[in-house]
């Protein structure tokens, strides 16, 4: 999978999307390595329908032994955020307390992934308002802003974030967060 394709055809097929995790914090200037594309969508039923075509035509699966229209089952989606959260540990696909994010990969060893984050800390609407339009790949990208990413690294606390959070405040101070 070709990001630039994927950007292309989210872009063609109208889905509404925001850029999160590591691929926005580089497109806001700090170079660090990511495998992964973290999106949060519109989860209205019109988006996941347009998202769901765009996903399968690039033979995109979901990590977990489940069909991709699943991402359509808020109340799946719901009963998996309880239950992994309960249990206290992730599940395949699933990331930290909670299925925060329905992950869906290419079938081939070594795919790309794609994660939709389901219960973003900051809200779609919220992200899309404050959201920077950027060019990734000759595509126009809604990027979350640098403070909607300061308050989901935050959240999730892993290292990478850690690293991520004190570029993202060196950017805000217009310090060079590479140096």
């Amino acid at each position: 999978m070709k990001i630039a394709e994927l950007l292309q055809a989210l872009s063609e097929g109208q889905v509404q999307y925001v850029l999160v995790g590591g691929m926005a914090v580089q497109l806001h200037g700090f170079m660090r390595s990511t495998f992964d594309i973290d999106l949060v969508l519109a989860m209205n039923d019109e988006n996941l329908v347009r998202f769901i075509d765009v996903a399968k035509r690039f033979g995109l699966i979901p990590s977990i032994p489940v069909p991709i229209d699943s991402l359509r089952n808020a109340s799946q989606i719901e009963q998996w955020h309880r239950e992994v959260g309960q249990a206290g540990k992730p599940r395949s696909g699933c990331s930290q307390k909670g299925m925060l994010a329905f992950a869906l990969r290419e079938p081939q060893i070594g795919g790309g992934v794609v994660d939709i984050l389901v219960r973003p800390e900051v809200p779609f609407e919220q992200l899309m308002q404050n959201a920077m339009v950027g060019g990734l790949f000759a595509q126009q990208v809604w990027i979350a802003s640098i403070d909607d990413l300061l308050t989901m690294k935050r959240v999730a606390n892993r290292p990478k974030d850690q690293l991520d959070i004190a570029a993202l405040e060196k950017i805000k101070r217009g310090e060079d967060p590479n140096a």
